[in-house]
Formats: C-alpha cells, sequence, structure tokens
C-alpha cells in the first residue's frame, strides 16, 4: 500500500514538474560581462546593467571613412569636387544599449547569446587629434558627439562577432556645433569565455 502511495505520490510530482516546465518561458537577459576586439578599429567591453539593457566602453582608437563634396556656382560656371578620405584617432566611446527584440528572438528559436540582437542606444563619444589621416581631409583636433542609434547585433559561432549601427548625432569641435552621423559597421573577435 506505502509503494502504491510512493509511486502516486511520485508520478503526480513529476507530471506537475514537467508540466511546469513546459509552460514556463524563460526570460531573456544580455551578458553580463563581454570584451571583443574590433578588428583595425578598437577593443570593447560590454557590461549588463540590467535584464535587457548594456553600458558598453570601446577605445582606445577609432578609424573614420571621410567624405567630401564642394560645389560652386557663380554666374554660368559651376564646379563639383568630391573626395574620400580616412583618419585614425585616439577615441572612447560610451553607449547605453537596450535590446528590445531578446524575447522574441528566443521564442523564435533564434540566438540570443553574447547579446545578439536589435537595440537603441544612446552614444557619448570624444577623439582627439588624429594619429594617421588622409591630407585632403581637415580632421578637427578635439570632438565631442552625441547621439542617438539603432543597430544590430550578431555572434556567429562563438567567437565572431558583426554589429551595425546608425542614427543622429551631434558633433562639437572647434567652438562650433554640426549635425552628424553616428555608428557604423564593425566585424570582431568576442575575447575570453
Amino acid at each position: 500500500m506505502k509503494r502504491n502511495y510512493f509511486t502516486l505520490f511520485m508520478t503526480v510530482a513529476f507530471a506537475s514538474m514537467s508540466f511546469a516546465q513546459t509552460n514556463t518561458v524563460s526570460e531573456a537577459k544580455v551578458e553580463d560581462h563581454q570584451f571583443a576586439y574590433n578588428i583595425l578599429t578598437n577593443l570593447s567591453y560590454e557590461m549588463g546593467i540590467g535584464n535587457k539593457t548594456t553600458l558598453r566602453f570601446s577605445g582606445p582608437l577609432s578609424g573614420s571613412l571621410l567624405y567630401s563634396k564642394t560645389s560652386i556656382t557663380i554666374n554660368d560656371y559651376h564646379h563639383e569636387d568630391s573626395e574620400w578620405g580616412y583618419a585614425f584617432r585616439p577615441a572612447v566611446d560610451m553607449q547605453v544599449r537596450h535590446y528590445y527584440n531578446l524575447n522574441k528572438r528566443l521564442q523564435k528559436g533564434k540566438k540570443i547569446a553574447h547579446n545578439s540582437g536589435n537595440y537603441i542606444a544612446g552614444v557619448l563619444g570624444a577623439a582627439g587629434p588624429s594619429i594617421l589621416k588622409s591630407d585632403n581631409m581637415y580632421v578637427a583636433d578635439f570632438t565631442l558627439t552625441l547621439g542617438a542609434m539603432w543597430g544590430i547585433q550578431r555572434t556567429y559561432g562563438e567567437r565572431f562577432m558583426m554589429n551595425v549601427g546608425i542614427g543622429p548625432g551631434v558633433s562639437f569641435y572647434d567652438s562650433q556645433s554640426e549635425f552628424t552621423p553616428v555608428g557604423g559597421i564593425t566585424v570582431g573577435i568576442r575575447l575570453g569565455k
């Protein structure tokens, strides 16, 4: 008789645990700590400060591809000139990222490990004088940038990372300010565990 009660108790307990596990959707959460080397640009560290929010720092260098277009019209004379340039300079960047689609990705069976998801971010960046630049471009000695960005971050395998972001910003340099796009494309390798 005791054996039957024990068997019944174990069956009910096991069924209850199985039912609870199948009906519970786990809550998506960002990684607590993540280091990465972004090829040709910098290192980054992303730290979880909430279930879906991170604080990301990057530096000490920044690479930029610059485009300049000049157009002059005087009476019947019209001249246009455009140039591409590049610059590498010391720079630091801080972003507060909110990953808004982690639960949706988890429900669809997509990867969310290592903060693979879409995000919106506030951006604060500072850059110093250029170390290496093309001769055809002016690069200010100090620039401070504030902006907002929409982006995606994906991790492929355990190490390979890609990040794409774009948004509006304002740059302050040489006692003036101007609209500037913020964001970019980085390809990198995740470091650590």
